[in-house]
């Protein structure tokens, strides 16, 4: 692939999908690039289009090869919201093939310019636990305190937590597939057809991380969409926001996580996206609950842990709840 075409896509990837909207504009409007190449080396010459687009709330690109010998094409999309950490792209068997691997490495570099293939990290590994694991949705009945609830497997890495970037990697994950709920209509549906895919994280947007709070030897951090608690030497992420999941903010410049707090093995977590939530992780246990809405009001509301109890206050009220029946509410 030329060097031209690796400079363009690179330039539209980074403005729709690392680095978020961008101010919202578009500076390749419906612009459609074609290069013509022999990718997979049969001596037949194939077509890869390429198209970058993008408004005030979604963008991505779209790009097709074309399959010189046979016709066959390839089509696939990046396009979706600014608030989603994650693309879940099922892609075609035939890519698997050895004689296919031009045409998919070819279609990586447009799809991922600028963005490395590595292996899953622990913050993306707690985003697949939760699409993967969680019997309730962010609008399920919930069980007795919250109105949703979230299933991780606590990951403990040695050493201080580092932030990741932005990378994509290649899953099979089928309870992924199954219950991710942000398939974009322009790419395949997860089927014996389609049995692997693309998985992207634009993990960059994490922007920072910062101390947030601390209880006797644990220590808690948090960066822009994540909370981190660090134990022993160890570290362990329990909390990560996405819009579809956390009912996140539309854009991913917006930081989410504003108050952290820790007391008895619990974090309080509160989060800022379409409304205010407070949610709950116990760390240990591997499960998070978001607060039900008539206990925790949203906007103006605040919260304090103290003596075995969270009080939250809203105005001139306020409701306590013992630890007991949050740790017994999160099962």
């Amino acid at each position: 692939m030329t060097g031209y075409i690796r400079s363009f896509l690179a330039a539209s990837l980074m403005i729709f999908c690392v680095g978020g909207d961008k101010d919202a504009q578009d500076p390749f409007p419906g612009q459609e690039k074609v290069i013509k190449e022999d990718f997979n080396g049969d001596g037949s010459i194939d077509t890869l289009t390429s198209l970058s687009g993008g408004g005030s709330g979604f963008g991505g690109d779209s790009v097709s090869l074309k399959d010189g010998r046979t016709g066959r094409i390839f089509s696939y999309s990046t396009w979706g919201s600014y608030g989603q950490f994650l693309r879940l792209i099922a892609f075609d068997n035939e890519l698997t093939k050895p004689e296919n691997k031009g045409f998919k490495e070819a279609l990586e570099q447009a799809l991922f310019s600028g963005i490395p293939q590595r292996s899953i990290e622990d913050s993306l590994a707690w985003l697949v636990d939760a699409y993967s694991l969680s019997p309730q949705g962010p609008d399920g009945p919930g069980v007795a305190l919250f109105s949703q609830t979230i299933r991780f497997l606590p990951r403990w890495t040695e050493g201080e937590t580092v932030l990741p970037g932005s990378f994509y990697c290649v899953t099979s994950a089928e309870a992924l597939f199954r219950r991710f709920p942000a398939y974009q209509e322009d790419n395949p549906p997860y089927d014996p057809e389609h049995r692997q895919g693309w998985l992207v994280y634009y993990g960059a947007n994490h922007q920072n991380l910062e101390p947030a709070c601390a209880s006797d030897a644990v220590r808690v951090f948090k960066s822009a969409h994540g909370v981190i608690v660090s134990e022993g030497g160890r570290s362990c992420w329990v909390f990560v926001n996405d819009e579809a999941l956390t009912d996140g903010p539309a854009k991913l410049r917006w930081p989410s996580v504003k108050k952290v707090l820790i007391a008895e093995g619990l974090v309080f977590i509160q989060h800022a996206g379409e409304e205010e939530h407070l949610f709950i992780a116990d760390y240990r246990r591997g499960v998070v609950g978001r607060l039900e809405a008539g206990l925790f009001p949203g906007a103006g509301g605040g919260f304090e842990v103290r003596d075995g109890r969270l009080t939250v206050q809203h105005g001139t009220k306020s409701q306590a709840v013992s630890f007991e029946t949050i740790k017994a509410a999160l099962k």
